[in-house]
Parts: structure tokens; C-alpha cells; sequence
């Protein structure tokens, strides 16, 4: 096992192509998706119709949102630098009612139309009350008071260790997704080597040599352990130490997660040698298995977001989602390891399950 193990490392050596081709990629992926920037705000340029009374109190009232920026500007130029690509949104106030101007929706615009709808609402209370009041000025006045300065406060908060944690983080959703999804690539492939030497015959009269089954297959497979966990770690850290991604403080359940999945998918790739013939139908299918697999395991986007049944089903038998999931519940919302117990047992059970039926296949085709 241990020459076969050095043998892989020397093929690595003189083909490091491929999985520093992925490696790369991972990085570039999560920073062009996820960015290097934590705090970020939308520029939302606004346009009044004439009959509209304080444009300035109204983008006082707009710009004391969190996570956008209202500034007046004239509807012509507005209108342009959408066509443009200038800025995303555009926001037309009129006397009774508004407008947000895009030219295709984008995630902020549901936040952006809440922000403007309880503003409006607020604004037009105001506005009727104060007309009915003998003195609107100073009745508007004492509102925004009491506003600024109510009688009684309401504070949430999250019992236990709920308290302190972070909400959802789209930087790390997309470090977690495009590391583990690029990483497939990296162990299946990495295990290219023993499909050449089934399709060539090697595989059988090693198989029927003196060297063990179980000596084969191991080195082979820690081969591929190695490159998948190494590549999906380094990623890790390098966006945590040196781009400033908060991952937590559980680095042993962050470990341990990368480990069984790693794990599951040196099983995965061991079951698709079993099912293909050449390493030309291994090329052509594992694309499509990664591809679907982190696409319904949530790695392109929050598995939260999908209502669709029998998506849902089907995730469940899908190793991403549960590394998706004990990944997230670490280092966005504070849980520790014994809270991803479950979800790292799946792992682990995909991986016996998928191990045991490709390694049956391979020796019955040898």
C-alpha cells in the first residue's frame, strides 16, 4: 500500500494540472460571488413629482434604513444610469403613492420595497393626521418626537447561545458552496488514475498478485482523502486569515465536517468507477453528478430558499446538504459540534453505504 500510496504523489508531481486548476478556481469563484467586502450598500437614486412637499424629509426618512443610500436625483438621469448598469434601482415618489424603477430584479429588491412601503405608510399617517390637527407643523413635530424618543421600547433577544449569534452570511455561503463543489471535482478525479488502470487491465493482475485487495484500493483512496481534504482546508483559511471571513470558532467541528466529506465522496467516486467503463465515461459524468448534486445540496444557494418538494427529498440523500448544513450551523448561528452530530453520522453512513457498493462493483467487473 505504501508504494502504491508514493506512486499517486509521484503522478501528482508530474500532472499537478488538474487539481490546482480547481483549487484555483475555488478562489476565484468566492471572491468574484461572495466578495471581500462585508458591509455593503445599495445607491438608490430618487425623483419627485412636483405636487411632492419636503423631498428632503423624505430621504431623511428613507436613508435612516440600514443597507441603502437615497439621494435625489433628476428622472432623466435616474432612468439612464439603470439603462446603463449605473445603479440597480431607481425610486419615483409621488403625492400618493411610489414606483421603484429597475431593470431586472435583483436580491435587494424585496428589502428595498419593504424599506419604501413602511416609510411611505409612516409618512402619509403623518401627513393626514398633521392636516387634521389645528397646528401641522407643530403637531408633525410632537410625532417625530415621539418617534425619535417613545414612551416604551422593545428590545428582542434570543435566549441562549441564539443570543450572540450571526444572521446568514452570504460570504460564507458561497466560501462553503464553491469550496466543497470544486473539491468533488478534485476527488473524483484524483482517482482517475485507478480507472485507467482497470481499463487497461492493471487493476486485474494487481487485484490477482500477492498485494492485497484491501492494500490497493487504500492507497488509492487515501490518495484522493488527502487531495480533497488539503484543498477544501487551504481554502478555508486562506479566506478567514487573509480576506477577513468570520467561520466561528469551532474549528474542531469544521475539521471533522470537511473529514466526512471528504470522506463520502473518495465513497461517491469509488461507486461512479464501479458504474463506468472508461475514462471517457468517467469524464462525461462527473460533471453532471457534481453539478446536480450542489445544485440540490444548496451550495449555489441556501437550500432554505427551495419549497419544491421533491427537491427536498431528494436533498436528503445528498451528501452537500448535510455538509452545507453542519458548515452553516457552526459558523453562522453559533452551534457547536454536538449540535451537527446528525448531519456528520449522515456523512459518514453515505459513505459506507456508497464505499461498500462501488468497491462490490469494481471486483466483479475485474
Amino acid at each position: 500500500m505504501r508504494h502504491l500510496f508514493k506512486l499517486q504523489w509521484q503522478r501528482f508531481r508530474r500532472e499537478p494540472f488538474s487539481v490546482l486548476a480547481m483549487f484555483v478556481m475555488s478562489i476565484v469563484f468566492v471572491a468574484v460571488i461572495g466578495g471581500f467586502q462585508v458591509n455593503m450598500t445599495v445607491s438608490v437614486p430618487t425623483y419627485f413629482d412636483e405636487s411632492v412637499e419636503h423631498p428632503d424629509r423624505w430621504l431623511e426618512q428613507l436613508n435612516e434604513a440600514e443597507g441603502f443610500t437615497f439621494f435625489e436625483l433628476d428622472e432623466v438621469s435616474t432612468r439612464e444610469g439603470i439603462a446603463l448598469g449605473k445603479h440597480q434601482y431607481g425610486l419615483h415618489i409621488m403625492e400618493d403613492d411610489y414606483n421603484i424603477v429597475v431593470m431586472a430584479e435583483g436580491e435587494h429588491l424585496p428589502l428595498l420595497n419593504q424599506v419604501v412601503y413602511q416609510t411611505f405608510t409612516t409618512e402619509r399617517i403623518i401627513d393626514v393626521a398633521s392636516t387634521q390637527s389645528g397646528s401641522p407643523e407643530q403637531f408633525r413635530g410632537q410625532i417625530e418626537e415621539r418617534i425619535d424618543d417613545p414612551p416604551v421600547k422593545v428590545v428582542n433577544e434570543a435566549p441562549g447561545m441564539l443570543e450572540s449569534a450571526p444572521s446568514y452570511d452570504h460570504q460564507l455561503q458561497t466560501l462553503f458552496g464553491m469550496a466543497l463543489f470544486f473539491a468533488i471535482y478534485s476527488i473524483v478525479f484524483s482517482l482517475s488514475k485507478f480507472a485507467q488502470e482497470k481499463q487497461t487491465g492493471t487493476l486485474d493482475r494487481m487485484i490477482l498478485s500477492p498485494i492485497k485487495k484491501w492494500q490497493v484500493y487504500l492507497g488509492h483512496m487515501a490518495y484522493s482523502y488527502i487531495i480533497g481534504f488539503t484543498q477544501i482546508f487551504i481554502v478555508f483559511m486562506m479566506f478567514k486569515y487573509l480576506f477577513g471571513y468570520e467561520l466561528g470558532e469551532q474549528y474542531l467541528a469544521i475539521i471533522l465536517t470537511i473529514a466526512c466529506y471528504v470522506f463520502a465522496f473518495v465513497a461517491i467516486g469509488m461507486l461512479i468507477l464501479g458504474l463506468t467503463k472508461s475514462m471517457q465515461q468517467l469524464n462525461a459524468v462527473v460533471p453532471i453528478v457534481s453539478v446536480s448534486l450542489a445544485m440540490i445540496g444548496g451550495a449555489f444557494w441556501p437550500i432554505e430558499f427551495v419549497s419544491h418538494k421533491a427537491i427536498l427529498s431528494i436533498s436528503k440523500i445528498n451528501p452537500v446538504t448535510y455538509a452545507m448544513e453542519a458548515l452553516k450551523s457552526v459558523s453562522m448561528y453559533g452551534n457547536n459540534l454536538a449540535d451537527i452530530l446528525q448531519p456528520l453520522s449522515v456523512l459518514l453512513l453515505i459513505g459506507v453505504v456508497c464505499m461498500g457498493i462501488g468497491v462490490n462493483l469494481i471486483e466483479r467487473r475485474a
